[in-house]
Formats: C-alpha cells, sequence, structure tokens
C-alpha cells in the first residue's frame, strides 16, 4: 500500500510546465519553471491538500489504479501526510476502531488518532507496533 496520486505534467507554449491532478484529487494545481520545478510543486500541493483533508476529517480517496499515459507522473506527498494516511487506510481496511488498534498495542486511543494526524512522528518502533497488530508489514525504502 502506498500514498501516491496521479497528475498530469504538461509543457505549455511559454515553456512552463502547468500540473493538474487526476481524479481522484483532480483540485491539485500548481506549475513550475522546469520539470524538476514541477514535480516538486506537485508534490507540496498533493501535501497541502491532503493535510487539510486529514485535519478536517475528509475521508482520503484512494488512487486510481496506475494508469501508463503520456504525461503522468506519480507523486507521492511529504511523510508528514503519507505515514498518517498509511495507518488510517490499514486501520479501516482492518475494520478496527481507534479503540480496538490502541488495544491491540496497549496505548490510549488519543495516541492512535494523533498517528492519523499530519505532523506526529511516530517512531519505526510504534509503526511497526501499529502495522503488525494491523496485519501488515512495513518497508523502509531510501531512493
Amino acid at each position: 500500500m502506498k500514498a501516491i496520486y496521479p497528475v498530469r505534467i504538461e509543457k505549455e507554449k511559454e515553456g512552463e510546465y502547468l500540473v493538474q491532478g487526476l481524479s481522484p484529487l483532480d483540485n491539485v494545481l500548481t506549475w513550475g519553471a522546469t520539470l524538476d520545478e514541477a514535480l516538486s510543486n506537485a508534490g507540496e500541493a498533493l501535501t497541502g491538500i491532503l493535510e487539510s483533508m486529514l485535519d478536517h476529517g475528509v475521508e482520503i480517496p484512494d488512487p486510481v489504479p496506475g494508469r501508463k499515459e503520456k504525461d503522468v507522473y506519480w507523486i507521492e506527498p511529504d511523510l508528514k501526510v503519507a505515514v498518517p494516511i498509511l495507518i488510517r487506510k490499514a486501520r479501516l481496511e482492518s475494520g478496527l476502531t481507534l479503540e480496538e488498534l490502541a488495544g491491540r498495542i496497549g496505548v490510549s486511543y488519543q495516541q492512535v488518532q494523533r498517528w492519523e494526524r499530519p505532523g506526529t512522528n511516530p517512531t519505526i518502533a510504534s509503526l511497526k507496533k501499529v502495522f503488525r497488530a494491523l496485519g501488515k508489514k512495513i518497508e523502509l525504502s531510501v531512493a
């Protein structure tokens, strides 16, 4: 499970790159003077939108299965947003409440609630406990 979402990046006549989110997050809109800047700005815009959705309790949509199309790039939000999304999605897929997951790992439901909000920094040990309790493996990679 990954928190990645598609955007279309097209080069405009003026040489700038327009970024438009695709379904389900078609409200992502930004640009860049170069492709690298457009990709970076897409990540920031996506992070901001998802962070706001998490803060307001709005359901985070699942990304549409990968489509190989011209000008489509898959963007991952910042970890401060990706981690809470992955915890929440895994918990909901497992059919557990905050309280039930908290009971399985021996913390308060408020702690689990904090982990499902942006800006918290659960330790790797905590993440391991959370995902083990949800029947998931956690894999870390460095690119």
